[in-house]
């Protein structure tokens, strides 16, 4: 499964991130009212969820792909995916957030490994085949990589394969051609909200 190396690799780096930070760095800004160290609970958190929801019972057949997994209305959900993040993270250390990420990713990896693309699974939104709601794991690991990564004066440093993966997702959400001034990290980090363009489609994922 393609969208599970991804994953993998995209999770490796990010690991790798989260390992150098220490010290009063996780009490940086980090993400609208997020500190850096409530970002990375909740990059932790969506890289677990792969291992969570595959132990979930299946109710009924697909009803979404990596496409209209984000085609929601983020009023009703950023409330509680904000206050989630500030929870979680009052009751985990900022020094256990690497280790805990870490274990979080290579539980999914080794869940998803364990069967087939074609799979069907459970997720918020309902079910999924695993290929798909995997590939929205990379979309969420390579965004908030990122957004970790500013949090810290650092360039993007994205998988190349996932990110192109993701720039695939968010032109499907844009439906049409993206500008043509915009290289991958910039149009990710344009499309989702976190630099301005005056092209009135963006953002297309908040």
């Amino acid at each position: 499964m393609n969208e599970l190396k991804l994953f993998q690799a995209e999770c490796a780096r990010a690991e790798a991130t989260l390992r150098g930070i220490s010290g009063d760095d996780w009490q940086r800004p980090g993400l609208g009212e997020w500190t850096l160290h409530q970002l990375a609970v909740h990059l932790t958190r969506g890289a677990g969820r792969l291992a969570v929801y595959l132990s979930q019972p299946i109710d009924g057949p697909p009803v979404k792909d990596r496409v209209s997994y984000f085609q929601y209305d983020p009023e009703q959900v950023a409330p509680g995916v904000a206050a989630r993040a500030m929870q979680e993270a009052a009751e985990l250390q900022p020094a256990d957030v690497a280790d805990t990420f870490a274990v979080a990713w290579r539980a999914g990896v080794q869940a998803a490994g364990e069967g087939a693309a074609d799979q069907i699974m459970a997720t918020p939104f309902g079910p999924m085949y695993v290929a798909e709601y995997v590939a929205t794991r990379v979309l969420e690991m390579v965004v908030h990589h990122m957004d970790v990564r500013r949090a810290l004066d650092l360039a993007p440093d994205p998988d190349p394969e996932a990110g192109a993966l993701v720039v695939e997702i968010l032109e499907a959400l844009l439906e049409g051609d993206r500008p043509r001034n915009l290289g991958r990290d910039r149009f990710i980090l344009v499309a989702t909200g976190r630099l301005p363009h005056d092209d009135p489609r963006f953002p297309v994922l908040r």
